[in-house]
């Protein structure tokens, strides 16, 4: 009976170490864009002749939680090179989440906070979404919970750039276009100007929905009137969505997109006008998504050998 005990117990031993020694799983996401640089112009009249056509491999490493995420991104001419990744973290202490985004150069912040009685979620020290309750319980589960990121960005998906969060729009989760009943229902944002940092802009947002619960229409507008982004949703194909996309910043950067997503596939492309007002010079340029893959791997960070194998893939 005692070496049948020691026998056991030896055995457990064997298995808790090898648990604790087991790697952990992550998941890479490798997406290859094509981005055709459609040239300078300048009162209607190209500056440039020729179009360029660059291709750019983004590289995401998710955390088995998706609480991590570490991003690479490599053009053509940049496949080689070693590179520390951006690293986005999103934890929870007591009430408030901190989503950290950090790399070699800069560590940004950003809490967030859900009031469950309010159905409201704070993003920064002022922003504040309206929420119905589906939604809201969602987001509460998976995100204020769970800590899941693509969720999250999914959520933030028209204000990515202003957290500093642009370079995840690719990896949203898309779960608001797939359940026709969650839904934001009014905002409010606080910002101050960058070449007037005493000048605070007090935006309110406006969200609305068509008869089958897909967003139709985002106005992001201050008190003033003056219209920061409208959104409005085109005629597309079943299964995929097609908006226009306005976007003038303090009237210095005027930019027009034209965004096509398909949920289902993870695909994410658009066509983009930008012009800077005080220089009259306008740039275009398109991406469209040629790949997308995932694979599963134990390290959270590459190496350049790592890198090079992921990038010539086929």
């Amino acid at each position: 009976m005692r070496k049948l005990a020691y026998i056991l117990f030896i055995l457990a031993v064997f298995h808790t170490n090898a648990c604790a020694q087991a790697p952990k799983s992550y998941i890479v996401t490798h997406i290859v864009n094509k981005t055709i640089d459609k040239g300078e112009y300048v009162d209607d009249k190209r500056i440039d002749k020729k179009d360029k056509t660059s291709t750019n491999n983004l590289i995401y490493i998710f955390s088995p939680k998706k609480d991590s995420i570490a991003f690479y991104r490599f053009t053509d001419s940049q496949a080689s090179e070693k590179k520390v990744p951006d690293v986005y973290t999103l934890t929870k202490n007591e009430n408030t989440l901190l989503l950290t985004s950090k790399n070699e150069s800069y560590t940004n912040n950003l809490k967030i906070a859900f009031n469950e009685n309010d159905k409201t979620i704070l993003v920064g020290d002022k922003d504040v979404f309206y929420l119905n309750a589906p939604y809201f319980s969602f987001l509460q589960k998976n995100v204020d919970e769970y800590l899941n990121i693509p969720d999250l960005i999914d959520f933030l998906e028209d204000f990515l750039p202003g957290y500093n969060l642009g370079d995840l729009k690719y990896i949203s989760s898309y779960e608001k276009y797939k359940h026709k009943d969650f839904k934001i229902l009014k905002g409010y944002m606080e910002s101050y100007r960058t070449q007037a940092s005493d000048y605070l802009d007090k935006w309110n947002l406006k969200f609305s929905y068509d008869d089958k619960g897909m967003p139709k229409y985002v106005l992001k507008e201050s008190v003033e009137g003056d219209q920061e982004l409208e959104k409005k949703t085109l005629p597309s194909n079943k299964g995929s969505l097609k908006y226009s996309k306005h976007i003038n910043i303090e009237s210095r950067l005027v930019t027009d997109s034209e965004i096509f997503i398909d949920p289902n596939k993870n695909i994410y492309d658009e066509k983009v006008t930008s012009v800077q007002v005080g220089l009259g010079k306008e740039t275009r340029y398109e991406t469209k998504q040629l790949s997308y893959k995932r694979f599963p791997t134990n390290v959270f960070t590459l190496n350049s050998t790592s890198i090079s194998k992921i990038i010539s893939s086929k």
